[in-house]
């Protein structure tokens, strides 16, 4: 079983118009509202590839009975925490021209009883897990020293521990040595400390991190692809021409594929394979976190990745 971890999830609402005028009343299409969040997402594409999955988090407030119903639906296990806030809703507003504009809430603010009736749960459900994925943001009252032991509690249960924030949180998800993180180009500059990174930096500064102990570093890249850096080396990859209809749950999709492969003990480059091609999968649906298996495996063979000619970790 695998159990993602999704503190600060969000009602999606995507909408359509034909372009966006600031400061005045604007029309817009409804083009699907679903329950999302970076583990949620996670979630449903592995019900996709119809492995056992068990969602938790924060959820709360009038849209709760959504992600309920998603769950059921899906075939999700629910092991939310009932909170008194209302969990957030997330805009995503799609221009004819292919701009997309997003409107997101911060979200509640938790109770310490509340957190701590989810690390007992949490507790429970990653000594049944073979594998964990800690994603997204953190609401308000989650503190540093709780979500650190989120992962100490996941590392010490579990055969394998994904993590894929940002900010600060990623600085503390790498302190505790996760077996692979996944953060995108500016995520990992940020980390770097830096406004901007060449990929030459970049993979320097993988290396580093994996020569610290977290065994995989994925980067995804946007269009470019995505590299992975680990102590067999750097693999780049990059997935063949498609119609894109919405990049959304791309990065969450690529989490997915890599908890599977880790689980099964595959090598870097059928991870990297795998991770783009179901990545890309998802793109070219309008459904977020939805894949369709057969161009999922059409796209397998399809996609460019080689080993990197790079200096070894010492």
């Amino acid at each position: 079983m695998i159990t993602t971890v999704t503190l600060n999830p969000a009602l999606d609402k995507l909408l359509e118009t034909d372009a966006l005028e600031v400061g005045k009343s604007n029309r817009m299409r409804l083009l699907s509202v679903s329950a999302a969040g970076k583990g949620i997402d996670v979630a449903k594409v592995l019900r996709d590839l119809h492995k056992e999955v068990e969602a938790t988090g924060f959820l709360g407030g009038d849209v709760a009975d959504i992600f309920v119903r998603c769950f059921q639906e899906e075939g999700i296990g629910n092991s939310f925490v009932a909170i008194e806030g209302s969990t957030r809703t997330n805009i995503q507003l799609f221009e004819k021209n292919g701009t997309r504009t997003e409107l997101l809430e911060n979200g509640p603010t938790v109770t310490e009883a509340e957190c701590t009736l989810l690390m007992d749960r949490f507790r429970s459900l990653a000594e049944k897990s073979d594998a964990v994925t800690i994603c997204g943001s953190v609401p308000q009252g989650v503190s540093n020293d709780y979500f650190r032991e989120l992962l100490r509690t996941a590392r010490k249960a579990c055969n394998f521990v994904i993590a894929d924030t940002s900010g600060e949180w990623l600085s503390i998800a790498v302190e505790e040595k996760p077996d692979l993180i996944k953060p995108n180009r500016d995520e990992m500059t940020d980390l770097m400390g830096k406004e901007e990174a060449t990929d030459e930096e970049i993979i320097v500064f993988g290396q580093q991190l994996v020569g610290k102990g977290v065994p995989y570093v994925l980067v995804s890249l946007g269009g470019e692809g995505a590299m992975l850096i680990c102590k067999d080396g750097v693999w780049r990859g990059k997935a063949p021409e498609i119609e894109v209809k919405s990049t959304l749950g791309c990065g969450d999709t690529m989490v997915a594929s890599l908890s599977v492969s880790l689980f099964e003990k595959r090598p870097p480059e059928y991870m990297l394979r795998h991770s783009i091609a179901l990545s890309a999968a998802n793109a070219m649906t309008f459904e977020t976190a939805h894949v369709i298996l057969e161009d999922y495996k059409k796209l397998i063979p399809l996609c460019d990745v080689v080993k990197l000619d790079v200096p070894a970790l010492s």
